[in-house]
């Protein structure tokens, strides 16, 4: 009876202690920690999920309701009402609280030096944050558009940021005199996050569609849905690790995860020519591994969040074979490996 009570009392804790997506705003990817970061907005707090998809809090520090993620030199940035404020990775202790003056922070991107830049959505304004002195100016102000998500095009030295409203353009500005600029015209309405993959595509998400849509990267071409069927999909995030795009839907509370196909990962190494190869891929039950290098190897399977569904040790023949029958048909992340060796791609199961 006492073992009976005490499991009750464990599963009572784990359902207090459980987290759920309440108004789920902004994703971000820590490729040293393998976790998302997820600004959880009706809640007041920043979520992180593991490779494995526990969710657990990592700051409650939030006073306005968290909104854009940025990840920068070991530190997350976090959009909170007028404020920026950042985190260590290492603690989640709170390492900046930088009020710039303004009303509603959105968007927040990185030019990979010194800076951010946060787009205000209600004062129709951008702000620039010097990252070492956690100082913060003016940037670009009396845009007509409110602006919502941002990044920052390194090859070209300029923002890119989208807009909210009806026939909300895509706009642009240098870096070399901040003035603002309208990039595409768009039927869009209401565009809340932009990203770019890996081949230099943009992504937009837009409220008036409930879809993603793909721009080639020169903005000439019409766009394309790359993803359908969300629900008010907000700061979208691309992970450059397995070409998938992140959405969090604050119109169901739910995150969601889209292989996008359109080039390899590039978060892990690559070994050693043709010493390891799996096939066949497309795959159906079985895949086969090519092994010349002499080593035991494990084959490993994940999904597109990180997290590992399948483990196979010891395989130590010329021509091992690992069953993946058991896997709903999809895209997912093999890895092979043995001492000093080591295979990572795409896989599709059919």
């Amino acid at each position: 009876m006492k073992n009976i009570f005490a499991i009750l009392l464990l599963l009572s804790c784990n359902l207090l202690h459980s987290q759920t997506y309440n108004g789920p705003e902004s994703v971000v990817y820590d490729s040293s920690g393998k976790r998302y970061f997820i600004s959880n907005n009706g809640a007041n707090q920043i979520l992180q999920r593991d490779s494995s998809g526990q969710l657990s809090v990592f700051s409650t520090s939030i006073s306005s309701g968290p909104h854009g993620l940025e990840i920068a030199n070991n530190t997350l940035y976090v959009c909170d009402g007028g404020s920026v404020k950042g985190f260590s990775l290492a603690n989640a202790a709170q390492v900046m609280n930088l009020s710039t003056g303004g009303t509603f922070l959105n968007g927040i991107c990185y030019d990979g030096g010194n800076f951010l830049y946060v787009s205000d959505f209600s004062a129709k304004r951008i702000y620039k944050i010097n990252i070492s002195a956690q100082s913060s100016s003016l940037y670009i102000n009396g845009l007509a558009k409110s602006p919502n998500g941002i990044i920052f095009d390194g090859n070209n030295q300029r923002l890119i940021w989208v807009t909210w409203g009806t026939n909300a353009p895509i706009m642009q500005a240098s870096l070399a005199d901040s003035a603002a600029a309208q990039l595409k015209a768009t039927t869009l309405g209401n565009c809340d996050g932009i990203v770019r993959d890996n081949s230099g595509n943009y992504y937009v998400s837009a409220w008036s569609t409930q879809s993603v849509h793909r721009f080639d990267s020169t903005f000439t071409a019409a766009p394309t849905v790359a993803v359908s069927g969300l629900s008010n999909p907000a700061d979208i995030y691309y992970n450059t690790e397995n070409d998938s795009l992140v959405s969090p839907n604050s119109g169901n509370n739910t995150v969601t995860f889209h292989y996008l196909g359109t080039t390899a990962p590039t978060a892990v190494h690559q070994n050693t020519e043709n010493d390891l190869r799996f096939y066949p891929n497309p795959a159906i039950d079985f895949i086969h591994i090519e092994n010349s290098t002499g080593e035991n190897l494990t084959a490993e399977l994940y999904d597109l969040t990180g997290r590992k569904l399948l483990s196979f040790e010891n395989l130590n023949s010329d021509r091992p074979q690992v069953d993946i029958s058991g896997l709903e048909s999809g895209h997912y992340v093999m890895r092979v490996f043995g001492k000093g060796v080591e295979k990572v791609g795409m896989l599709r199961k059919e």
